[in-house]
């Protein structure tokens, strides 16, 4: 596989080597411009003298048909080897001069040998003729004007020896011949060169824009277009038993806020450096190319053991991942990797890159700059969304869809505060569907912003049944914040609800934040123009940084449950908690804990001043219909305890 696949793009490459490569342009465009002529020359002057020496034997006897045979016989054989020989790996110019100048030689030898055996003053004119052909079949003046010289002297000395004197009109035609074939050789060598110098130019720019159109501008590296070709020539080498290969997609994750913060200059320069580092780490053993945006592939050579692939995998995201300097400014991004092992031609090449950007969809939602290799499991995953996916565009989604709401308790007032709204769906073809599976399949398809906007107006139907303060949380998607008429949508079933703004908080995670930094702030802002609250959720999965958190107009923290599940195993996890606690009380921010199951955690949490708390310990989701029951409860248990003395009180 690797022979096939460096033999495939080598022919991509040849072309931008020939235009690159040291060559004299002027002589390569007479080689150009001369080769056909003085090869066509050979040709006719081969085929004729091999007619002449058949009629010898039918025109000549005695010496001179052995003469005559033989020099038209060496003439023919000269011809044909310096057509089909010499001529064929001539590269100079002065191998073309010779090959012209020893058919001149031998051509001028045949006339003149049969004058010196059957002197016709008639047939000096033959001379005349030769003069013409040297003019016009000599590819420089070098050639030309010894040849004609020769020619006619030997007209001359021929006149006077055999005939006693030469002519007035032999002189006069001599004088005449020598400027006209010099002219005539002139003009018709320059016109030839001309036309092809014009043709070699065209040429090249062709070569010069082809290799535009397979090149990334940017880094250098192959660009899609060039990469597709690749893959189908390697899918087609499985065919005829080549080895198999890898591929993989590669995404730089916080690429996107390094070029909004800082400006497309250092991206590009970013992404030039990414490109070098690339080709660093894939020397023989892979191909690279540039995808587009932020995005890469590569071709990993033959069918590796997975531990050798895992390495090589470690290797690229560890590479990708150290500090890039760029002109005084230092920047640290990761790389997420999707593998694919392609062993066979069953697939397209579309559809083997489908396969590893779900490995790479998979890394960066679970294991973010890390490598993923695509599995079995992956694959019936694919198929589960592509069936949520199908099903959720032909399924009444106004009669499937509903909202649950989650309690996010106050354990300072003992009061729940706010719900957060979370999405369910009973498919009726499918049955219940884990909302962790159909938004991402909403995400991936991009249903997501139509099913948003319809659970936002679901929430906020039931919302207003509910005391005036009580709040709602709801969750917004990448594609959601990525979509100006997504969120003009948004916004106008805010107004239209007739409901507080500042009892509505909207949701999103890091990551969804950072696809595009500032289009999710522009759409933050208009949501917090309208007076609603603005929450980041899942606080700690991604990058976790506050050096972006002042530039939104945030209002609440929410710590990931990852947190809380390590905080019996390791008391890092407390510290780290409480530091956040203590920035957000610094910033004036709300923070909640999220994801808060049992009481040892609770113990935990209020040693560090935790206020907001949301998980089973207090409740599971609740269905629409017992919000209010449930706020009717916590009143009454509120009560109870004022009159019982003081304690903490759970619904």
């Amino acid at each position: 596989m690797l022979s096939w696949i460096k033999l495939t793009y080598a022919s991509l490459l040849s072309q931008r080597k020939k235009e690159t490569a040291p060559l004299d342009l002027s002589e390569a465009e007479q080689v150009a411009a001369m080769k056909p002529i003085v090869s066509s020359y050979c040709l006719t002057i081969g085929f004729y003298y091999a007619y002449v020496t058949l009629n010898r034997f039918f025109t000549e006897t005695g010496n001179a048909l052995v003469a005559m045979a033989t020099l038209s016989g060496l003439t023919t054989i000269a011809s044909f080897y310096l057509y089909c020989v010499y001529l064929k790996s001539a590269r100079r110019v002065s191998e073309l001069n010779v090959a012209s100048l020893t058919v001149n030689i031998l051509l001028f030898a045949n006339p003149v040998t049969f004058q010196a055996l059957h002197f016709d003053p008639k047939r000096l004119v033959y001379f005349v003729f030769l003069a013409l052909i040297f003019s016009m079949t000599g590819i420089s003046l070098q050639v030309v004007v010894p040849s004609v010289l020769v020619t006619l002297l030997t007209v001359g000395y021929m006149a006077i020896k055999f005939n006693g004197g030469v002519s007035i009109d032999n002189v006069g035609m001599i004088m005449l011949m020598v400027p006209l074939a010099i002219l005539l050789a002139t003009v018709v060598r320059q016109t030839l060169l001309r036309a092809v110098q014009a043709r070699v130019r065209a040429e090249s720019l062709h070569v010069e824009a082809q290799a535009m159109a397979d090149s990334d501008m940017l880094t250098g590296l192959p660009n899609r277009r060039s990469f597709f070709r690749l893959i189908e020539a390697a899918i087609a080498g499985l065919k005829v038993g080549q080895k198999g290969f890898h591929l993989a997609l590669i995404d730089l994750d916080g690429f996107k806020p390094i070029n909004d913060i800082y400006g497309h200059s250092v991206g590009d320069a970013l992404l030039i450096e990414v490109g070098r580092r690339l080709r660093e780490v894939c020397g023989e053993r892979a191909f690279a190319a540039r995808m587009g945006g932020d995005e890469f592939a590569l071709i990993f050579y033959g069918d590796v053991p997975p531990a050798e692939l895992d390495s090589f995998g470690q290797q690229l995201c560890d590479t990708l991942r150290d500090t890039y300097l760029l002109g005084g400014i230092t920047a640290n991004i990761s790389a997420s990797v999707g593998f694919v092992r392609c062993a066979n031609d069953h697939l397209t090449a579309s559809q083997w890159l489908e396969r590893a950007d779900y490995a790479l969809y998979f890394a960066k939602q679970n294991l973010r700059g890390a490598p993923v290799v695509f599995t079995e499991k992956h694959e019936t995953e694919m198929s589960d969304f592509s069936q949520v996916d199908q099903t959720l565009r032909t399924s009444d989604l106004e009669a499937e869809l509903s909202i649950v709401f989650q309690p996010q308790v106050d354990i300072t007032e003992h009061r729940t505060v706010s719900f957060e709204a979370l999405a369910r769906w009973n498919s009726a073809k499918l049955g219940n569907v884990r909302p962790d599976i159909f938004i991402k399949a909403a995400e991936r398809s991009g249903l997501i912003t139509q099913i948003t906007l319809l659970l936002l107006e679901k929430a906020l139907t039931k919302v207003r049944t509910w005391p005036a303060d009580t709040k709602v949380s709801f969750n917004l998607s990448a594609r959601d914040l990525r979509s100006g008429i997504s969120i003009t949508n948004i916004c106008k079933a805010v107004r239209d609800s007739g409901i507080d703004p500042q009892r509505i908080e909207f949701e999103i995670t890091e990551t969804a934040m950072l696809t595009d930094f500032e289009q999710a702030c522009e759409a933050l802002v208009r949501l917090k123009a309208m007076g609603c609250r603005i929450a980041i959720d899942d606080f700690g999965s991604g990058y976790s940084s506050f050096s972006y958190i002042h530039r939104l107009p945030v209002d609440k923290i929410k710590i990931d449950r990852s947190f809380v599940v390590q905080l019996l195993q390791h008391s890092s996890a407390l510290k780290i908690i409480k530091t956040i606690i203590d920035l957000c009380r610094n910033l004036n921010l709300e923070c909640v804990i999220e994801g808060v199951e049992t009481e040892a955690e609770m113990h935990k949490l209020m040693q560090v001043r935790a206020r907001y708390i949301q998980g089973y310990l207090f409740s599971k989701p609740l269905p629409a219909d017992q919000v209010l029951p449930w706020l009717d409860n916590e009143v009454r248990q509120v009560g109870a305890a004022a009159q019982t003395g003081p304690g903490r009180a759970t619904a």
